[in-house]
């Protein structure tokens, strides 16, 4: 008798557990115990076929499921690569699917005064949450490795901040667990993500008066720490003090990387920076030339034209 897709997906789960990261694994249990799981409910692995994947895929995209509004062609795009990889490993399948279609969305960043009102309004009265903000705009760092930062990896003797751990808060997948998430701190996304900035004189000067017991988080100069989604918080609270419209912590790292661009520095060097894994990622994301550099290189065709 053949699995049916529930079967063959809670094998998988089981099976690989113990090779993913816990983030990883979280958001792969999520995706199949809401959306794959009961979509697929009695369905046979022999019964899959190209038809069957592309109606879960216009049907994800039309009314993402039960009391839900649709998803995003991204997330969809997700749902499905996890699903033909699990289907892969029982039955042969030439997939001719109708993948979602998505562009990236266009980044954010600060506008110069908005950057220099929240730059004077951070140092009055800075604390440690306000440095983690000079932190993130001077090396464009992401906030769960910010979160997750320690004074044990900060150099001030060598000007150095070593980033290998961050810190997200994932759904839990114990059934039995009361609680619903739980904060983790791991390894960064990828090994490229795992890396040792070199950090202005300025920075490091401010960070000299700040400097803690090893053991203790940056942003809180304790042993406790400030996760994610409280942090994302805070920093909205000075964005409002600032009378800034409201972003997303994500811009101060958008913001950092446009402005390397701007200034010169190689994309070899700020994806390394960044921790992307390809330069052709920092490439199609950051360099998108403005409207004065492309009427400069019109202007150097048409000399003599």
């Amino acid at each position: 008798m053949a699995k049916t897709i529930e079967q063959a997906v809670k094998a998988y789960l089981i099976k690989e557990k113990s090779k993913l990261k816990q983030s990883t694994f979280s958001r792969y249990s999520f995706i199949c115990e809401r959306h794959i799981i009961p979509y697929f409910q009695g369905i046979q692995l022999d019964q899959i076929n190209n038809q069957t994947i592309n109606d879960f895929i216009q049907y994800k995209l039309r009314r993402g499921g039960l009391r839900e509004t649709s998803l995003s062609p991204k997330t969809v795009n997700d749902m499905v690569c996890l699903l033909t990889q699990i289907i892969k490993k029982h039955i042969q399948l030439d997939l001719d699917i109708e993948k979602p279609q998505y562009r990236q969305e266009e980044i954010t960043v600060l506008a110069d005064p908005e950057l220099n009102s929240l730059k004077s309004y951070l140092t009055i009265g800075t604390d440690s949450k306000k440095l983690g903000i000079f932190i993130a705009m001077l090396t464009g760092i992401r906030i769960g490795e910010l979160c997750a930062l320690k004074w044990e990896n900060v150099d001030l003797e060598q000007g150095t901040i070593f980033i290998n751990e961050t810190m997200q808060r994932v759904k839990m997948t114990d059934n039995s667990s009361k609680r619903k998430t739980k904060i983790i701190i791991d390894t960064p996304k990828s090994p490229a993500s795992i890396r040792r900035l070199p950090i202005p004189e300025i920075l490091v000067a401010t960070l000299r008066r700040f400097k803690a017991d090893n053991d203790f988080f940056v942003l809180t100069n304790t042993k406790k720490y400030i996760e994610p989604r409280v942090y994302q918080r805070q920093f909205k609270s000075y964005l409002e003090a600032c009378s800034i419209r409201d972003y997303n912590f994500h811009v101060l790292r958008h913001t950092f990387a446009t402005m390397a661009i701007a200034k010169g520095v190689d994309i070899k060097t700020l994806s390394v920076l960044l921790g992307h894994t390809d330069v052709s990622f920092t490439m199609k994301r950051y360099v998108h030339p403005n409207m004065e550099h492309k009427r400069l290189q019109i202007e150097k065709l048409a000399v003599g034209f």
